[in-house]
């Protein structure tokens, strides 16, 4: 749930539908772009300062309903630590917590609940496990074209998400912030704002057991999806994926490990708030956890009239 410190450096992936000339020369209308069905993944906590954003979410860009576009919930439902910090699983989901072996699922509604630790204390490698377990139902079970993966901290612009997934190819996709982990040099795309086509998520899920016995479960969920899909779908090794991210160069020919149009994701975290405004080239806005109002003020200020 914490943002990497890495530099971003901008790749841009520009993706253009050209009319073709008809018998009179005129050029004929664009095919019309297919309805794409996404699903929007936010990593749920149940640290009380990630509730407050989850109930943030559901108060703002989560509250308004959109054809082909749902979002979802994740949460971890083995273990989670009793404190004032942290709430009862059985208040978010309105009913005493099933018992999940390792790997299960339970869904009611928009709550995902995973058969995983939900904070690292009892599992470290927990956050990824979670993730590979809602990819599974999301893009196995119930075959949406995208999974886009969110942190709980987030604001996503969703009309403008779906124009620019209607516009990509429909697999292959692995789009987003594009980071070298400083440690490893792995390249990978933050998990604050990762887009994936049914096809990567698929794999991710149904790889889980490999991955997670071959990678330390000590090392990001992020990073870990990262080297996992160069080593297997980019024609680079991850070392020079990571040599041309460093560089500001295109990071592969495919459609890993791509920035989006411009960029993708703008971060508020450490920013002012007078600084907090919308661009036209994004769909993702990362704000700070303790200052979730700041969220909330930004939809009011440039989103609410349009959920109207």
């Amino acid at each position: 749930m914490i943002p990497h410190d890495q530099s971003v450096q901008s790749v841009r992936s520009v993706q253009c539908v050209e009319g073709r000339p008809t018998e009179g020369g005129a050029a004929a209308a664009p095919a019309r772009a297919p309805d794409r069905r996404v699903a929007i993944l936010v990593l749920g906590c149940l640290m009380t300062v990630y509730q407050r954003c989850i109930r943030g979410i559901r108060a703002t860009w989560g509250a308004t309903a959109r054809p082909n576009v749902d979002v979802f919930y994740v949460y971890g439902g083995q273990w989670a630590p009793t404190s004032e910090e942290m709430a009862d699983i059985s208040q978010v989901i309105g009913q005493p917590a099933p018992a999940l072996p390792d790997g299960a699922v339970w869904v009611d509604g928009d709550i995902i609940l995973c058969g995983a630790t939900d904070v690292r204390d009892g599992q470290p490698d927990c956050i990824l496990r979670k993730r590979l377990i809602a990819f599974d139902h999301l893009a196995n079970r119930r075959g949406y074209d995208f999974v886009y993966t969110v942190c709980a901290t987030s604001y996503v612009d969703v009309d403008r998400l779906a124009r620019y997934v209607a516009g990509l190819p429909a697999s292959g996709v692995y789009h987003g912030a594009l980071h070298v982990h400083e440690e490893t040099g792995y390249p990978f795309v933050s998990g604050a704002s990762l887009l994936l086509s049914r096809d990567l998520a698929r794999e991710l899920a149904d790889s889980a057991a490999t991955i997670l016995s071959r990678y330390p479960e000590t090392l990001p969920d992020d990073v870990v999806i990262g080297h996992f899909l160069a080593s297997r779908h980019a024609a680079a090794a991850p070392a020079e994926i990571a040599r041309r991210i460093g560089a500001g160069l295109q990071a592969t020919d495919n459609q890993t490990f791509v920035m989006p149009f411009g960029d993708g994701s703008t971060d508020f975290v450490m920013a002012p708030a007078f600084t907090h405004v919308p661009n036209d080239r994004g769909y993702h806005y990362h704000f700070n956890s303790r200052r979730v109002w700041e969220m909330e003020n930004f939809h009011r200020r440039f989103f609410s009239a349009r959920s109207r």
